[in-house]
């Protein structure tokens, strides 16, 4: 796993982030899912697909997923939320993220499956008998053989992909759009599987404002990072954003600031400053190193123009020579 994806998983796990980002998806940026309500789940999904006579395994890791527990209404509402990072565009990402909800459903189903043929009794026959917890359940023939009651429902799973790469997605954004279709007769019967898709390259400039966590900044800075970060970032005005977020942004973009953090967060134009002094004194060693000064009178020197400190100067020197 690189940086990347450790920092923005490490980023996006967290349950406010996350529910920020699935409430601008289905909610257009109403508070409707609370951090609260989010429970994690685990990422390793193993199970027998479907109708698989030979029981291979099918093994796949997703990024993030967890369970939206909730009242609506009077209503309990159970949704599995997943959602997938990418920092480069994935040509075949309709059929992955099929995959990955296909296997979930799969493995609802296996769940109940077990639930029910733990059979304790001889059953009768044209039935067949399962045992959950204290309570017998006969199911039929037909509903063995599926391994769900008739009036059984599975939880819906929705999985979004998270693209933060700084060019708009120009991959297919469903899975008709992979398939080659000749014979036009043959679309009706064919299943589609449609993206969600968040992409800050593909945003309008009014839809950050949609969000209620420094997701909203960070996505901001990642679709103008090739042209106008800087502006962005100095028109904060010294407002301080969370540390998490000052920090997935260093790895999300190659921005190179130097964060510190502060009571309250991180202030990103003394980042950026800090970055410019930075840059101005690696200039001047550099020319020092050039002009054949030794390391000795380049530290006083530097010490001397720029007012740092001499462990300031030692650390950028170890770093020229990495």
């Amino acid at each position: 796993m690189g940086k990347f994806d450790a920092e923005g998983k490490q980023y996006l796990s967290n349950r406010v982030v996350f529910a920020d980002a699935f409430n601008y998806l289905l909610y257009d940026g109403d508070q409707v899912i609370k951090p609260e309500e989010l429970r994690e789940l685990d990422t390793t999904e193993l199970t027998i697909p479907y109708g698989n006579n030979a029981r291979v395994p099918e093994q796949k890791y997703r990024d993030l997923l967890k369970l939206w527990n909730a009242m609506m209404d009077d209503n309990a509402i159970y949704v599995i939320l997943g959602a997938e990072l990418q920092d480069k565009v994935h040509y075949g990402m309709p059929v992955k993220d099929g995959l990955y909800d296909m296997i979930g459903y799969a493995k609802q189903i296996s769940e109940l499956r077990r639930s029910y043929r733990k059979a304790s009794e001889e059953p009768d026959e044209g039935e067949l008998t399962a045992e959950d917890g204290d309570l017998r359940i006969r199911l039929s023939s037909e509903e063995f053989l599926s391994g769900l009651r008739k009036g059984d429902k599975l939880v819906p799973i929705i999985t979004a992909v998270v693209y933060l790469g700084e060019k708009p997605w120009d991959g297919p954004r469903s899975l008709f759009e992979m398939l080659d279709v000749k014979d036009k007769r043959l679309i009706p019967f064919l299943n589609d599987y449609r993206l969600n898709l968040v992409s800050p390259a593909d945003m309008d400039e009014t839809e950050f404002d949609k969000f209620h966590t420094g997701l909203g900044f960070a996505m901001r800075v990642i679709k103008h990072q090739a042209e106008d970060a800087d502006a962005i970032i100095m028109a904060t005005k010294h407002k301080k954003i969370d540390s998490e977020t000052a920090v997935f942004l260093k790895h999300a973009v190659n921005l190179e600031l130097v964060y510190e953090e502060e009571t309250g967060g991180v202030d990103m134009c003394k980042a950026m400053e800090r970055k410019e002094k930075r840059d101005e004194v690696n200039g001047a060693i550099k020319a020092f190193k050039f002009d054949g000064v030794s390391e000795e009178d380049i530290i006083t020197k530097v010490i001397k123009c720029f007012g740092v400190t001499r462990e300031y100067v030692l650390a950028l020197l170890k770093a020229q020579e990495a």
